[in-house]
Order: C-alpha cells, then structure tokens, then sequence
C-alpha cells in the first residue's frame, strides 16, 4: 500500500464525518422533505474521497510544510 492512500485512507472517514455533519445541518435548517437524506448521504461518500486523495500528499511533504510555515513537533 502506498504511503500517500494509507495516508489518505486514514483522512476519508473524517473528512466523510465532517462533510456527513455539514449536509445535515443543511437539510435540517432549510426544512428538506425526508426524501432528501437518503442522497446527501451518498453524495457525501462521493465527495470525501477526492478531498482526502488531495490532501494527503501535503500532509505528507516536508517541503510544502516548510512553505507554508506549518511546525512539527517531531
């Protein structure tokens, strides 16, 4: 397994929480009929895993985190 999808595989299920949360929040204020949930679901599963894909190379670069000014306690 490569470094980059153990990292990101490690990303997908906060980034799916954070995104599952935002969507319910959504639909609840808005007052979406019932039918509604059932999609935002799935199109938070969708949505995760190419943030996540993107995500993991930076977390894994030193060079980005440097340009950025980001420190590790390591």
């Amino acid at each position: 397994m490569r470094t980059n999808l153990a990292i990101a595989a490690l990303l997908y299920p906060m980034i799916q929480a954070v995104a599952f949360g935002a969507a319910m929040l959504m639909l609840l204020a808005l007052d979406a009929p019932s039918k509604a949930f059932i999609p935002s679901i799935a199109a938070t599963f969708a949505v995760s895993a190419p943030i996540a894909l993107l995500m993991a190379p930076r977390l894994r670069s030193r060079a980005w985190r440097q340009r950025h000014g980001i420190r590790v306690l390591a």
